[in-house]
């Protein structure tokens, strides 16, 4: 069999050339730290790779959902359990002006108090939050925070007190207590008992308690309700935290470089490329083979 130069020349360019597409490959794999350029390279990591993507972009949705609904019913339960201990106090206030002995003095005190209360709690009812939206909005969506979990966005205002605070002559909700007003019932009761000017009450005393015990057992049974979402949020977190670990665990191992491996095969490389470069120089400077 005979062997000419250009043949030793043209296994030597070919060596060369196959090192250093293989040399530029892992090279690209360590500078991009992606194991594939392009579809081609592997179609089916690449595909799971599309869908691992899609996958973790739902929980991201997911987690963005969480934060919203936190926020909304964080703030929403601040206030409920704020107006819960002033409603405690209308309590103690209630008790105390049952006292036969009080003198108008006392009375007008006490209604004074009860008044700032009122006052207080309806600034709370229908305050806003940072981004000017009220805190009890007029009604609630149903948002998505994990995979078959959904939840209320927030505590509507019917819900919270009866009727929704936020629209002019809204009607009270069948099965509710209109708070604001069973509040400013009291209110008046008192203060006609202490004598205050233009203070005007038909009711009993039983009827304005009854109320406010009507009032306080709805304020808490809405925080309530808001600390369970509050928890299935915090629940939903933990799990969505889960399985994005655990994606990003999938998704590095299926597409990202084995940097540990393209470093040891892009150095392998490069020695074989500079053995058949030696090569191809010595062969250059020598026609042993010439007349073959």
């Amino acid at each position: 069999m005979r062997i000419s130069t250009n043949q030793i020349f043209d296994s030597s360019v070919q060596s060369m050339d196959n090192s250093m597409a293989q040399a530029v490959q892992y090279q690209q794999q360590i500078s991009t730290g992606q194991q594939y350029s392009k579809a081609s390279d592997n179609p089916y990591a690449v595909s799971w790779g599309v869908r691992l993507s899609f996958d973790k972009n739902r929980l991201t949705m997911y987690t963005n959902n969480q934060n919203a609904v936190s926020a909304s019913q964080d703030a929403a339960s601040t206030q409920l359990g704020s107006m819960i201990d002033q409603m405690n106090q209308l309590t103690s206030i209630s008790v105390q002006a049952q006292n036969g002995s009080l003198t108008p003095a006392a009375l007008n005190a006490l209604y004074q108090q009860a008044n700032q209360i009122y006052s207080t709690i309806q600034g709370q009812a229908t305050a806003t939050d940072a981004s000017g939206n009220p805190i009890f909005p007029s009604s609630y969506t149903s948002v998505q925070i994990e995979p078959g979990v959904t939840v209320h966005s927030g505590v509507a205002s019917a819900d919270a007190f009866g009727k929704d605070l936020n629209t002019q002559g809204s009607t009270l909700v069948t099965g509710k207590t209109d708070v604001i007003a069973s509040i400013g019932a009291f209110v008046a009761y008192l203060g006609q008992k202490a004598g205050v000017p233009g203070q005007v009450s038909n009711v009993s005393l039983s009827t304005v308690s009854s109320g406010l015990s009507l009032a306080y057992n709805q304020l808490q049974d809405a925080q309530t309700k808001s600390g369970l979402v509050g928890s299935l949020v915090t629940q939903a977190s933990s799990a969505v935290n889960s399985l994005s670990t655990q994606l990003a665990s999938t998704t590095s191992t299926l597409l990202d470089t084995d940097m540990a491996a393209a470093t040891a095969g892009f150095t392998k490389e490069q020695a074989l490329l500079n053995a058949a470069q030696n090569l191809f120089s010595k062969l250059q400077s020598s026609n042993l083979f010439s007349n073959l």
